[in-house]
């Protein structure tokens, strides 16, 4: 199934309403890739999110993008950095040159992926001895808040199908992708929000109703609602942490 266009009309969205990830993940991926100056291929890479925070490092950015809409936000968001090269492919073809990254990284996207094919192409643009890492901000689910807002998206979104696409239940085509030889890291990263800024977030997901939609109104008066139930000086704390898995060339 081709989701290359169900982020069209959100990037602003997204840009605006998608958290970052903790500096720790960040240094981790750093420790990974054992360089002075790494060469990422950020795939899936939306509106760049996880290109900044490496591009600000001093990384080499290559950023794969398939929707228009997401890969402009980047280019026009990314533009004063001069390692930031952005690429209208997909994780199954990236159009990189073999051997050409230390690093492939997929941040919120792997569950849109081909995995077995997306396998094959990270196989051959990986320089050797290089690492691929998968990341996810994850709500914690056994949370309050977290269970309102899932009833929610379950009343009125036909294509929620769970959080981080359902991540509880891609445990196999994880331990598939990494022929079972991966390490798992967890960050506390819990995420705070103004009603904007959390409107916005679930207005960036991949279910979230469009204007078109008869039920985008009810959806946003109940997350309005939830809001206004867990809100603390003008906030409110999603409990969450950042998840990573990372493995070699070859698994």
């Amino acid at each position: 199934m081709d989701h290359t266009d169900r982020f069209t009309g959100r990037a602003g969205a997204y840009a605006q309403g998608r958290p970052g990830y903790p500096p720790a993940v960040l240094e981790l991926l750093a420790q990974e890739t054992r360089r002075e100056s790494p060469r990422l291929a950020d795939i899936g890479s939306g509106t760049g999110i996880l290109s900044r925070a490496m591009l600000e490092r001093g990384w080499t950015v290559y950023g794969v993008e398939p929707n228009a809409d997401m890969r402009r936000e980047a280019e026009l968001s990314l533009k004063d950095f001069p390692s930031f090269h952005s690429i209208p492919g997909t994780a199954e073809h990236t159009f990189l040159p073999s051997g050409s990254v230390d690093m492939v990284a997929a941040a919120q996207a792997f569950h849109w992926f081909d995995a077995a094919a997306f396998k094959r192409e990270c196989r051959r643009i990986l320089a050797r001895e290089g690492r691929v890492a998968l990341l996810w901000n994850s709500r914690l689910e056994d949370s309050p808040i977290v269970r309102e807002e899932g009833n929610i998206h379950r009343l009125y979104c036909p294509r929620f199908y769970g959080f981080s696409g359902g991540l509880a239940e891609l445990a196999d085509r994880i331990g598939e992708f990494f022929d079972h030889r991966f390490r798992i890291f967890r960050f506390p990263n819990d995420l705070a929000y103004t009603r904007e800024q959390y409107l916005r977030r679930m207005m960036s997901t991949s279910y979230a109703l469009m204007e078109k939609d008869e039920q985008r109104s009810a959806w946003l008066d109940a997350l309005n609602g939830l809001f206004d139930r867990f809100e603390m000086d003008g906030r409110v704390t999603v409990p969450n942490e950042t998840v990573v898995y990372v493995g070699g060339r070859r698994g």
